[in-house]
């Protein structure tokens, strides 16, 4: 009986350390992404709500000050948080009406293993791996008045691009980002795509083809609903980064000729003194940030909503 009561005792302590063990290890591994997520998530969106009704100038707090500078910049006309509203949907809806489904269009005739796919394939791919400074210049260099492009549009329409160029416009500065954007913007939901559709089952597509379906069908009726899944998250996603929608402003244009994005306004209120911002404008910063947060999680809540209304295809 004594022994009995000896190796339980004994049992129970083994227990008990290998069970402290556990807990010091879990409290290890916790402490740090705990202690970021109080500081970089808490803390700092504590901060930038205090902030927006933070007045600078005075320490005043609160007051309402930066809400109606941020209205009266959206509202006007020719106002900054006015024109990089308007640019910025017009990057999210490019992406979103013209890159993703030529992506998906793309992936599609790389699955199908067309002739020279492997080549088409690193072509598309290669503007993501070459450093985006080296593509800007090359663009530019493209679209300028002694370039190529000025060339061949004089030769084929007889259209002469003006001696200042195309990003020095308002009229022709964000178009031109646009179409960069447009074409180095295969990379990455081009993969997405395809590796969602070499996860489909090659006896569904067999299936299909024995009845007649066409490559026309068999995308919109077979493979696009077999990887609603994967497209479904890059809607929602992008959906996530429509307020930082946007392109290469800093190296093309510097925010010049009205081609500011609502990230590049950003930039500018807390860094650029010199492009017309106010280096450390947090406030103002901070209200822009809450109120276009207001507008975003009801949207990005019911984007994911409908997104769940379509289910997805197991296989």
């Amino acid at each position: 009986m004594e022994n009995l009561l000896t190796q339980t005792t004994g049992r129970k302590r083994r227990w008990n350390a290998s069970k402290r063990k556990e807990i010091i290890f879990l409290f290890c591994m916790l402490v740090l992404p705990v202690c970021q997520w109080l500081v970089y998530f808490v803390y700092l969106n504590a901060n930038s709500f205090v902030l927006a009704f933070s007045q600078k100038r005075t320490g005043l707090f609160p007051v309402f000050d930066n809400f109606e500078k941020v209205w009266e910049s959206l509202t006007t006309d020719k106002g900054e948080l006015s024109i990089s509203l308007i640019n910025t949907l017009k990057y999210f809806f490019t992406d979103f009406l013209i890159i993703m489904p030529l992506c998906l269009f793309s992936a599609y005739f790389f699955y199908k293993k067309i002739a020279g796919y492997k080549v088409y394939r690193v072509l598309f791919y290669l503007p993501s791996i070459i450093s985006s400074m080296v593509m800007v210049e090359t663009f530019k260099s493209f679209v300028d008045p002694r370039g190529p492009l000025s060339g061949l549009l004089e030769m084929l329409f007889h259209y002469t691009i003006a001696p200042e160029g195309l990003f020095n416009h308002p009229d022709t500065a964000t178009n031109t980002i646009l179409i960069y954007c447009i074409w180095t913007g295969f990379g990455t939901k081009m993969l997405y795509f395809g590796g969602a559709m070499a996860r489909i089952p090659l006896e569904v597509l067999e299936s299909a083809k024995l009845e007649g379906c066409g490559p026309f069908r068999e995308l919109f009726q077979l493979i696009f609903p077999l990887i609603w899944a994967t497209t479904s998250t890059q809607i929602i996603l992008l959906f996530t980064g429509l307020v930082s929608s946007g392109g290469p402003i800093l190296l093309f244009t510097g925010g010049a000729s009205q081609t500011s994005t609502l990230s590049y306004w950003i930039f500018s209120k807390l860094y650029s003194p010199g492009m017309g911002g106010v280096a450390g404008n947090y406030e103002l910063v901070s209200c822009m940030g809450l109120c276009f947060t207001l507008v975003m999680v009801p949207l990005i809540l019911f984007i994911r909503w409908l997104m769940d209304r379509f289910p997805a295809v197991e296989y």
